[in-house]
């Protein structure tokens, strides 16, 4: 249905330009029909796309009705987990692609530092070193330093990217976890990671791209290394058996990374 289509267009245009705000309740179908001088065919076709776009909730009964609803970044990693489960991808392909924006991120990062609020770089970057041998809590903490550089290197898309990757990664760590054996080797791993991840920040702050980049590739084929060793070819339907991953609710996902360690 044309009609059907143009209406989402419309109600879609108003939410992404903030008219319509989250939780605000639509007419109900009577008032839409009557509004748009449409049939109730076409409103609830309408209604359905939005719905599926998750740009509406529908809530049944009474007191419910069509309400805005803004997209989080669970619905993006949702939707991707589907995606790179039906096609077979490799969690290193994963691992790579997100080296890429995160290696692109430091550059920037290191290319002008001072045009750049380095603060909570720096803090993640102390936090991942704080974290070497505590085994519940290292994994999470290498996952967000490297959200943390592409936040603050500003590209809100390549953010959106690296947060969705997170629920992926994080199956990964967990699969990897079963196949670790030498605790103390492992805990040398992890130091080795956060001297690198420190010479990082070094190189950020003194403004050499060059450096940065280096040290931020070599941690980073050292965590791809280790996990190859310990899940070798796994792919993501391998990681989740056709369930649909996600990231932590909405209300914490800002919050904290739940990412498991691979040595807990």
């Amino acid at each position: 249905m044309k009609a059907a289509f143009a209406i989402a267009a419309r109600f879609r245009s108003q939410i992404a330009r903030g008219e319509l705000e989250a939780g605000m309740p639509l007419p109900v179908e009577n008032e839409l029909v009557a509004q748009l001088g449409v049939s109730k065919a076409v409103v609830r076709e309408a209604l359905r796309i939005l719905e599926m776009e998750g740009l509406v909730e529908v809530r049944r009964g009474l007191g419910g009705g069509p309400r805005v609803r803004h997209p989080s970044i669970s619905d993006a990693a949702h939707a991707m987990g589907v995606y790179l489960q039906i096609g077979d991808v490799p969690v290193l392909d994963v691992w790579a692609a997100r080296d890429r924006i995160v290696g692109g991120a430091v550059r920037a990062l290191a290319s002008a530092p001072g045009n750049y609020r380095l603060d909570p770089f720096e803090e993640a970057v102390w936090g991942l070193a704080a974290a070497v041998g505590n085994l519940d809590a290292y994994y999470p903490r290498i996952i967000e330093v490297g959200e943390v550089a592409v936040e603050v290197a500003g590209n809100q898309t390549e953010h959106v990217l690296v947060r969705s990757l997170r629920h992926i990664l994080g199956a990964e760590l967990e699969a990897a976890t079963k196949a670790v054996e030498d605790i103390d080797l492992a805990i040398d791993v992890e130091g080795q990671l956060s001297r690198a991840w420190i010479d990082v920040l070094k190189y950020v702050q003194a403004g050499d791209p060059i450096e940065a980049v280096d040290a931020y590739e070599r941690q980073a084929a050292m965590l791809r290394n280790g996990m190859a060793r310990l899940i070798g070819e796994e792919t993501v339907i391998d990681l989740f058996g056709g369930e649909v991953p996600s990231l932590p609710t909405e209300e914490t996902e800002n919050d904290q990374v739940t990412a498991p360690s691979i040595l807990s």
